[in-house]
């Protein structure tokens, strides 16, 4: 498999972990009104062979926060970057870059614009425009939209439906319940939440998410399967709020 469709499937992998308890009917735990925990974590995947180490975090500045991940091998670079704010229990979105750099180059961004009521969006060197919503959001903070539906929740939803913009179009993305139970983690046991993105056709592509329960739902493990190739991310450590992530 080539290296651009390799970083692909790293990306859709990534995307797609924007993916409670450990038995369904115990009360999850909330947040106080506009509180998301912060946090830094660092994930292993392989690039055509090759182990990559992923670093994220989630770090806030007045009421502004910032999600960021990146990766890099000597032959590919891969950063993202979303900012946005929260009001009530939906994130709005202020902008978002996605760049890809080494062999295989490429660039996105979406800036969001509530005062001309426009979202403009940049894909394949291409830039499209859509109506402003409140409840549209990048590819990259719909994973903290996710992981904040599940912590104000009293129980895991059956669904979450999440609007991403991506160029030219808003899709509509429905992440079903699959089970919640203990997962075998590099840093131990840890009780999770399992979520599965809803494709066309599951026969060909499939996105899997594991989310930490007892951890303000850290993305701890997420796979992705298109094309008969199989992509894995996987947890090696973490902080939440500057205290270490361990298992039992």
């Amino acid at each position: 498999m080539g290296v651009r469709t390799r970083m692909k499937n790293i990306v859709k992998c990534l995307t797609a972990s924007a993916l409670t308890s450990l038995l369904l009917g115990v009360p999850l735990k909330t947040l106080a009104v506009g509180d998301l925990s912060r946090y830094e974590a660092t994930y292993k995947t392989k690039v055509i062979g090759l182990s990559v180490t992923l670093n994220r975090s989630l770090t806030r500045d007045g009421d502004r926060y910032h999600l960021s991940q990146a990766g890099k091998t000597f032959m590919l670079s891969l950063s993202e970057d979303s900012h946005f704010r929260l009001e009530g229990e939906q994130i709005i979105g202020e902008d978002f870059v996605y760049q890809l750099g080494g062999v295989s180059k490429r660039r996105r961004e979406v800036h969001f614009d509530p005062d001309n009521s426009i979202i403009r969006s940049l894909k394949k060197k291409e830039w499209t425009e859509h109506p402003w919503s409140p409840n549209v959001l990048d590819r990259l903070s719909q994973q903290e939209q996710m992981r904040l539906q599940l912590l104000r929740a009293d129980s895991p939803p059956e669904r979450i439906s999440l609007s991403i913009v991506d160029g030219p179009r808003i899709k509509l993305k429905h992440f079903d319940l699959v089970e919640a139970g203990p997962l075998e983690t590099e840093i131990g046991t840890l009780n999770t939440v399992h979520y599965t993105l809803r494709h066309d056709d599951p026969s060909e592509r499939s996105s899997d998410a594991w989310l930490a329960t007892d951890h303000d739902f850290l993305m701890v493990l997420t796979e992705h399967t298109e094309d008969s190739s199989k992509t894995v991310i996987r947890l090696q450590s973490a902080s939440i709020e500057g205290r270490a992530v361990t298992g039992q």
